[in-house]
């Protein structure tokens, strides 16, 4: 307590009253601490259960920490300066994200150690743009995702490798797919296709197998695939004209 508060306090007693201080008003928001950077966010476990990451600032840029769950210090995993790391996710004992590296949104999917210092790119090449398909959430080593190195205009489907970037290619865009979707086994089994006015529902019951149409809509009608039953043999699709769908 300062000197000022015990006298005020000494006063107070001495005329039979206490003397309660008036807090002292906080300084309202500004638009500044609106838009700031949170101290952390975006806390996660990774798939062993041994480390907690998190987003923190660095720079003025948020970026991914790690620490061991049991203790000990914290990681600076990435170094991120020219923006921050919208989101990450783990794959095995490595850090995954999207990374813009010329600031024109052609963004690639990179992937670094938890030490740091071994940052993959995924998806090398000139104004080339990354989605991810599938995680994979029950493979540590590897993920589906497409990206359009082959044309500009369609992006093909490819397995790749976390840690080497090795790519192995499931599915060329013929130029009219729009979407795919994967079975609970991680294979990349359906295509949706639109030709601006009607869609069709593509399937294979095998990644070695062409791709066949099985169902197309007009522009009155809509279907989209949600995912597979846990059997892989039915589709739960969104749509007013079926409840699920039989592939067998």
């Amino acid at each position: 307590m300062s000197r000022v508060s015990i006298r005020t306090l000494l006063l107070g007693l001495a005329l039979g009253c206490v003397l309660v201080p008036t807090p002292v008003a906080a300084a309202p928001p500004t638009l500044q601490d609106f838009f700031r950077n949170p101290e952390k966010a975006g806390f996660a476990i990774s798939p062993d259960g041994t480390y907690l990451s998190w987003m923190a600032p660095f720079e003025k840029r948020m970026n991914v920490f790690v620490r061991p769950l049991a203790g000990g210090p914290e990681t600076r995993v990435t170094s991120e300066t020219a923006r921050d790391i919208s989101s990450y996710f783990w794959k095995g004992n490595r850090i995954l994200y999207l990374k813009d590296f010329g600031g024109d949104e052609n963004f690639h999917l990179v992937s670094v150690d938890l030490s740091g210092k071994d940052l993959k790119d995924l998806t090398p090449g000139d104004k080339l743009r990354a989605e991810v398909v599938d995680v994979l959430q029950d493979d540590d080593h590897h993920l589906l995702l497409s990206h359009n190195r082959r044309d500009p205009q369609v992006f093909d489907v490819f397995r790749v490798d976390v840690k080497t970037g090795l790519e192995t290619l499931l599915a060329q865009n013929p130029g009219n797919i729009t979407g795919w979707v994967t079975d609970h086994e991680g294979r990349l089994r359906l295509a949706t296709t639109t030709d601006g006015v009607s869609s069709s529902l593509l399937y294979r019951d095998k990644e070695s197998d062409p791709f066949k149409p099985i169902l197309t809509t007009n522009f009155k009608e809509s279907i989209s695939p949600l995912f597979f039953t846990f059997d892989n043999k039915r589709l739960y699709p969104e749509s007013v004209r079926f409840s699920s769908l039989n592939l067998t």
